[in-house]
């Protein structure tokens, strides 16, 4: 199965490898929805507007008030608020799953008879590469998103920031597999340079299930 293929059944994939697997596959689901939803809703009711007074004060000593900052304020604040209320939610609850998404990742080993060559890192090293992941997405995402309202230029930007979101994505999505696989960062990095566009292809099209983490075996 090639990326593209890989990335765009990704949510399908354990149903067709068995009763058990999907059943295990389900309640990461399951948490990932319900903390995405409730990450986007505080982004809405606070998220916003905290990132709004910040942007609005530093955007004090630039501008005086009218329409030209308060429509800066807005442009600033509503696409990284909700952006970073749903990404907290998201690795709230990938962080969550982390045992499940392992316990999940070996019933598929199992079923597909795979041994790995090195020992798995564990949960906490799981743990922590996830998180480094997410806070290199978050990051990388918000200055590419800023760049992006460069005229003309910027669109060059909004490609790329799509392309370090599905690096980003890709990463996460294989964190269990490739923890039980013992691929650490370095490893990892490793293993992007060698198969740049079959891990860039599954992260462009597994972007659009960033909701199951569950679903990526």
């Amino acid at each position: 199965m090639t990326g593209l293929t890989s990335g765009a059944v990704a949510p399908f994939l354990p149903l067709s490898m068995g009763r058990s697997i999907a059943l295990r596959s389900l309640l990461p689901f399951i948490i990932s929805v319900f903390l995405v939803i409730a990450g986007l809703s505080l982004g809405i009711s606070y998220g916003v507007d905290w990132v709004a007074s910040l942007v609005d004060s530093a955007l004090a000593y630039l501008f005086d008030g009218g329409w030209l900052r308060s429509f800066l304020v807005a442009a600033i604040a509503w696409p990284v608020g909700l952006i970073g209320s749903v990404a907290v939610g998201y690795q709230v609850g990938f962080l969550m799953s982390l045992p499940l998404l392992d316990r999940l990742a070996l019933a598929v080993e199992k079923r597909e008879a795979w041994h790995a060559d090195k020992p798995s890192l564990g949960i906490a090293t799981s743990a922590l590469c996830v998180s480094t992941i997410m806070v290199l997405w978050v990051i990388g995402s918000l200055v590419f998103m800023i760049a992006g309202l460069i005229p003309v230029v910027g669109v060059a930007f909004v490609v790329l920031g799509w392309l370090w979101s599905a690096l980003c994505i890709a990463l996460d999505a294989l964190d269990p597999s490739l923890t039980r696989a013992g691929y650490g960062l370095r490893a990892r990095g490793a293993l992007i340079r060698r198969y740049s566009g079959l891990v860039m292809a599954f992260g462009a099209l597994a972007s659009l299930w960033i909701v199951v983490p569950g679903s990526y075996p």
